[in-house]
């Protein structure tokens, strides 16, 4: 079957990313025997041309479609994604290949696959791997059978002769079925975008070294996304990946697990390997969660080529981390930030403000651990509001408390901030606090534009600045504070937060 797999993720920041899931997808179909194209809308300005033109050179049978997220997660500056998906993108798909069935996929589909599938009027969602299900799906249709007995498989309606899914909760029948991850599943990435292309914005190569979360985070839905037991890939599997992607021009890796060092062991057995086999790539990790941390592990990954880390602790306030649940106390997160200190590993925390429970004093007591504890060489960003997703603790909370009704829907982005807090005093103290301290960051410093984003990223390439382009961001807010460019953004930023002061109705 000829197919044509399409790529609609824009957003450029913090960079463009590498559509790896939906590469394997289509290394998957391409082992199959299949006839697969590939269209990659990230660096296109008219995404509808792009579109148009990869429909006429392959004339698909079957689209698959793979969405990263619904949202850009900012609540100072919020963007739902959706709109121009079914703009620009299904809209000429339908008018181009109207014959041909159209099928969801991705991290997005997995949160809310029902929504998503009637919002873009798709034939198919796909929830867990896509590389099992499509290739499944694909030999019902050409054999004319029922696909409800296909895992992961979620069908809409009975147009064009497609059989309906007997599933009225957007899950296959037995639930959200996920296949183990096999070994030597590789997205061979290379042969389907231009990763050249995605490293000159500073892009790494993202990959997993296992599947699931069994964390309890009172907002996250990695739960939904990858399923609650953690399935391994052999550490020799993940470094013959990235052996490959280092042959195809890569020269930065980012780990993008849901938190890196849990199991443990799993992380111990990694950086061994890698520690063994010594590839000359920068890499990094998103998820280092506080738990488990201490001076054993972080010098194995130091020994490992981990030159910059991301640390994800949220808060640094006791209060706060029960009601988010994170699962561990704040001597956890003293015991992370010395260890890392001492090993000299420049870090990226994010702390999330709002939580319910959360008040000034927490707000305060997590701004006194970053200037305790957190080093020049550091950059620190405070996220203020949380997303709500559906089927989340944070949800349940929301609704049993009047924040949202219990008939509203949550589809579009939602926010939950503390009614504890004084939004004034809360804009001013961080505002205060970041002009104090340039690797201290708010999610004002977020919102620019992808044309000053690229030349930004760009001018650290030509003035020889080395790694991740977020390491030298304390130098580029350090001129701007001397020019008064920062005080400018936060003061914009507070105005926008106060216009949507009023978080439930602000979609």
């Amino acid at each position: 079957m000829r197919v044509l797999c399409v790529n609609p993720n824009r957003e450029q920041m913090p960079w463009p990313v590498i559509p790896v899931g939906l590469s394997m997808v289509a290394t998957a179909l391409d082992t199959a025997g299949h006839d697969v194209a590939f269209a990659d809308l990230t660096f296109e300005g008219k995404p509808a041309r792009a579109v148009e033109r990869a429909v006429r050179r392959h004339q698909p049978e079957l689209v698959a479609l793979s969405i990263r997220n619904l949202d850009n997660c900012n609540f100072d500056k919020p963007a739902f994604f959706l709109p121009e998906i079914r703009e620009q993108v299904v809209a000429p798909l339908r008018a181009h290949a109207p014959a041909a069935p159209l099928v969801v996929g991705g991290a997005a589909v997995n949160v809310c696959p029902t929504e998503i599938l009637e919002y873009l009027d798709a034939d198919f969602a796909i929830v867990g791997e896509g590389e099992d299900a499509l290739p499944a799906l694909i030999r019902a249709l050409e054999a004319g059978s029922d696909v409800r007995s296909i895992p992961g498989v979620i069908a809409r309606r009975a147009a064009r002769g497609l059989p309906l899914s007997g599933s009225q909760r957007g899950e296959p029948p037995g639930g959200r079925a996920r296949a183990e991850a096999v070994a030597g599943r590789f997205s061979r990435a290379h042969r389907w975008v231009d990763l050249r292309r995605y490293a000159e914005l500073g892009t790494p190569y993202p990959i997993q070294t296992k599947r699931g979360c069994a964390l309890e985070c009172s907002y996250c839905v990695y739960n939904e996304i990858e399923g609650r037991r953690y399935r391994l890939r052999d550490p020799a599997d993940v470094v013959d990946e990235m052996e490959d992607a280092v042959a195809h021009g890569v020269t930065q890796i980012e780990i993008v697990d849901s938190t890196f060092n849990l199991p443990l062991s799993h992380a111990r057995a990694l950086c061994a390997e890698l520690e063994r086999r010594r590839l000359p790539v920068e890499i990094s990790t998103m998820g280092l969660n506080p738990t488990g941390v201490t001076d054993e592990l972080v010098e194995a990954m130091k020994r490992a080529g981990f030159s910059t880390l991301m640390c994800t602790p949220e808060s640094a306030s006791e209060v706060t981390l029960a009601s988010l649940n994170k699962g561990f106390g704040k001597p956890a997160i003293e015991r992370t930030a010395r260890a890392l200190a001492r090993a000299g590993i420049p870090t990226w925390w994010f702390f999330l403000i709002g939580a319910p429970g959360e008040t000034m004093d927490t707000v305060r007591e997590t701004l006194a651990f970053c200037e305790a504890h957190i080093p020049e060489s550091h950059l620190v960003l405070f996220s203020t509001g949380i997303r709500v997703y559906a089927g989340t603790p944070l949800e349940r909370h929301c609704r049993e408390t009047g924040w949202f009704s219990p008939t509203e829907s949550l589809f579009e982005p939602s926010w939950y901030l503390s009614p504890d807090l004084d939004l004034d005093e809360l804009c001013a103290t961080l505002a205060s606090a970041a002009l104090a301290h340039p690797n201290w960051m708010t999610n004002a410093e977020t919102v620019i534009s992808p044309t000053f984003a690229t030349l930004m990223k760009r001018g650290f390439r030509a003035l020889g600045k080395r790694g991740p382009f977020w390491l030298h961001l304390p130098q580029l807010f350090s001129l701007a504070t001397r020019f008064g460019g920062r005080q400018r953004g936060f003061a914009l930023a507070a105005q926008n937060l106060r216009r949507l002061r009023d978080v439930r109705h602000h979609r």
